[in-house]
């Protein structure tokens, strides 16, 4: 099962999963009492019957989470198959008393406990988390595997000469239930199987996601209890006192739960470039003048990217493309070749699978002038901020180009 985003598969970015693993003990059973009272009234011998119930269910779920962009930076989890697990542990115990009131026959009268006992209720059930609506298996359900049937069977002498016989059927069957309510994932909800939340994107080198999954129980137990009372006394003989199906049935209040909070810490790539900007100065429209820019990754993932120009056609860049590991440097060569006179201006554009900023810009700013004035300037070698650039003659080209593209292997590191 799926709590997931639907994203368009080309240019889709991902980091690497992280585990999910949740657990819960709820006491589903703690603290639930019920007592028939004495039946039947006005009878000299009457039946009470105490229900007291204690303990409830452990839970575990295991899937893994991933985060993917873009457009948006989504939180999906997914469940991984038959890797929830739910198990009932509690207990009833059953109190059976007798009131004897033999007053009006010239005999005793009194309250007296004829039956303790414990009944033990369990049950394991195997399942694909999250159980959220829309889920193949939106709810998850345990009945109790205990015997069916407890028998009590007492024969009691309660005073001289006056004795008690007690037989009853207990049928006991238990019940209890989780569904997923929701996913709480930093500002967003899941509430359904297929729903995806969107994340607001940071820059940095991890990216931590908070969860809170948030389930609800129920329980019931039904016992139906079947006493058979008979009272033998020297002045009565043997009378059958009482007779009766009793059922009993006991819902807790459902309610919903809150697991631990856990987060989830993604890896993630973090672009550096060399510099925000870069002008090239006064370059001879016959010559043309590059420099090197860094590209670094600070983060923990991966960076991958494109490098284009937006603006005057004068400047360029290659490689197209640029990829660094975590901790390494990448680079790109810029030129400026005008073959316009007066300044001209343009954007580096590094466009990455970097989601705090997948779109950076470096300004990229030169100036074209006759052969006549460039003589003039005196130095022809640009001291860029990333300190690399040169300019170079129109006649020598070619071989500038096979220097380049020397330049651009041994400076360039590919993750």
């Amino acid at each position: 099962m799926l709590i997931a985003l639907l994203v368009s598969p080309a240019h889709a970015y991902d980091s690497e999963p992280q585990p999910v693993l949740l657990a819960d003990e709820a006491p589903v059973f703690d603290n639930i009492a019920f007592s028939t009272g004495i039946i039947s009234a006005g009878s000299p011998v009457g039946v009470e019957f105490i229900l007291d119930s204690k303990g409830g269910t452990f839970l575990t779920m295991e899937g893994e989470s991933s985060l993917v962009w873009p457009e948006d930076v989504t939180f999906s989890a997914l469940g991984g198959e038959k890797k929830g697990f739910f198990q009932l542990d509690a207990s009833i115990d059953a109190i059976t008393s007798v009131v004897i009131d033999l007053s009006s026959y010239g005999g005793p009268s009194g309250s007296f406990e004829i039956d303790h006992r414990s009944l033990t209720m369990d049950g394991r059930k195997i399942f694909t988390p999250f159980v959220l609506e829309g889920s193949e298996e939106p709810r998850v359900e345990i009945v109790d595997t205990t015997d069916s049937l407890q028998l009590i069977n007492y024969s009691y002498e309660i005073f001289s000469g006056i004795s008690l016989d007690f037989t009853a059927d207990m049928t006991p069957t238990i019940t209890v239930g989780f569904e997923g309510v929701q996913w709480i994932v930093n500002e967003g909800l899941i509430t359904t199987e297929d729903q995806a939340v969107t994340i607001t994107p940071s820059q940095g080198a991890d990216f931590v996601v908070d969860g809170v999954f948030r389930g609800a129980y129920d329980g019931d137990i039904a016992l139906v209890f079947d006493p058979q009372v008979s009272i033998t006394a020297p002045f009565l003989g043997t009378i059958p006192l009482v007779s009766f199906e009793y059922p009993l049935s006991l819902l807790t209040d459902a309610f919903e739960r809150d697991f631990d909070q856990e987060s989830y810490t993604f890896p993630m790539p973090l672009l550096q470039p060399g510099s925000d900007a870069e002008d090239f100065g006064e370059v001879v429209l016959t010559q043309l003048r590059t420099v090197n820019i860094p590209i670094e990754n600070l983060g923990n993932l991966g960076l991958e990217g494109t490098a284009t120009i937006e603006g005057d056609g004068a400047f360029t860049v290659y490689p197209t493309q640029f990829n660094a590991s975590p901790g390494t440097t990448d680079g790109l060569v810029v030129t400026f070749a005008p073959s316009l006179l007066g300044a001209a201006g343009a954007e580096l554009v590094l466009t990455s699978n970097d989601p705090g900023y997948p779109d950076i810009r470096v300004a990229l700013t030169g100036a074209g002038i006759d052969e006549d004035a460039g003589k003039d300037v005196g130095n022809d070698i640009v001291e860029a901020t990333s300190n690399c650039g040169c300019a170079t003659d129109g006649a020598a080209l070619p071989g500038l180009v096979l220097g380049l593209g020397a330049l651009v292997l041994v400076g360039r590191r590919r993750a």
